[in-house]
């Protein structure tokens, strides 16, 4: 028998007072085997018409990679590309809307429905040459949140977020180093080796199961994503972290044009100024409005950065109306611990020091030793309770962070 699995991915999002959910699993496996063989096989003469033995069927060959680049220029999809989504559907699009680059486009259409994981990907693939990045280009018809990422042939799970408004094209490069391991599958050394990818996945995470999948989001109707340009590459791409002379690391400043973080709460997020000093000359600003969810913020990813060493989080942030801010650091297990913070608009830009030592455990969760390990960080999720906030007259509100990082 041949069993082959092609896509292995987890999502663990929990919100303090909203709860957490089962991670989804995606897993697809090809079987085919032959006939049993006699165990003593007689001449063919012998045996009764109708018995006598059929020549043996052969395994069909292992499928062969094909190479890490995809344009969409030929009329058929190449059969390496799947999907796992409730009634989804996958074809090559020439409309010139729907393309991003050239004459062809993937065009994935599926309907959502709670639980089931809108997934599209191409296994098995090979890389060419030394990589350093994960391209392509993305396109959907409404605010999603986006999971993407890379499966090395033994399952391992490598992941990364994105957030897109729909209705526009967004092009994603990401270093293949700031993806982090997904925390329902191991690796013997827990980094992702480029020479054993064998997958590239791409996900809508609406509608999953339970209170986190409502606040990702829930959509009605057939749904559509646009692929184009998706391919492993030598070339680097922008971090969104780094490490400062004075030993701070910074875990996201927004300077890049993609958003790479999950939306909570259906808020609206946008790329705006920074407060213009030490580098920070943009931020992400978060709108949310009364009436909708209670919890509306982001989760960003933070599970490959070494921080093991810090004893604060730090923010940049200012807020357009006052709020109370709720922080939670998820460690790889799934427990939980927070902290709040009253976000007041007279302070303007300004600098929050969360120490570790502050933030309590989540009663809801539970941890081996009932202590914050920043160096099983896997994200950090800030969310304002929109229940008990400050809003304009057209009953919208927003605040917005320049930085996070830790000292």
């Amino acid at each position: 028998m041949r069993s082959r699995t092609i896509a292995a991915l987890a999502v663990g999002i929990a919100l303090l007072l909203v709860g957490g959910f089962p991670c989804p699993r995606a897993v697809a496996q090809f079987a085919d085997a032959g006939p049993p063989k006699a165990e003593q096989e007689a001449p063919a003469a012998e045996k009764p018409a109708g018995e006598q033995e059929q020549p043996a069927q052969e395994e069909p060959p292992e499928q062969v990679a094909v190479p890490a680049s995809f344009d969409f220029e030929a009329q058929e999809l190449q059969p390496c590309w799947f999907n796992i989504a409730h009634e989804g559907k996958m074809r090559i699009t020439h409309e010139p809307a729907d393309v991003r680059e050239g004459q062809g486009a993937l065009e994935f259409a599926y309907t959502p429905s709670e639980g089931n994981l809108a997934l599209i990907g191409a296994t098995p693939v090979k890389a060419k040459g030394a990589v350093r990045s994960l391209s392509f280009s993305l396109k959907t018809e409404q605010l999603s949140p986006i999971l993407f990422g890379l499966n090395e042939a033994d399952g391992s799970s490598y992941q990364g977020y994105c957030y897109t408004p729909g209705g526009a094209w967004q092009d994603v490069l990401v270093d293949v180093g700031e993806l982090m391991l997904s925390e329902d599958t191991t690796d013997e050394n827990e980094h992702l080796d480029v020479d054993q990818i064998n997958t590239i996945i791409v996900a809508d995470l609406c509608n999953l199961a339970g209170e986190a999948g409502r606040a990702l989001g829930i959509k009605r109707g057939v749904q559509r994503m646009w692929l184009d340009n998706v391919g492993l590459n030598e070339k680097p791409a922008p971090h969104r972290s780094s490490r400062q002379a004075n030993g701070s690391v910074i875990i996201d400043d927004f300077e890049r044009d993609l958003i790479t973080c999950l939306p909570i709460g259906a808020p609206k997020m946008t790329l705006v100024s920074g407060p213009q000093t030490g580098g920070d000359t943009q931020a992400l600003e978060v709108a949310y409005r009364l009436g909708g969810h209670r919890w509306v913020g982001l989760v960003a990813a933070a599970g490959y950065v070494d921080v093991c060493k810090a004893s604060a989080l730090c923010l940049t942030l200012k807020a357009a109306h006052q709020a109370r801010l709720t922080v939670v650091l998820e460690e790889r297990d799934g427990s939980k611990y927070a902290t709040r913070v009253d976000l007041k608009p007279a302070e303007g830009w300004h600098q929050v020091v969360l120490p570790v030592a502050q933030l309590t455990l989540d009663p809801q969760t539970d941890d081996e030793n009932a202590h914050l390990d920043l160096g099983q960080l896997r994200v950090i999720i800030p969310v304002v309770d929109t229940f008990n906030a400050s809003v304009g007259a057209d009953g919208l509100g927003s605040y917005t962070i320049s930085r996070i990082w830790v000292q």
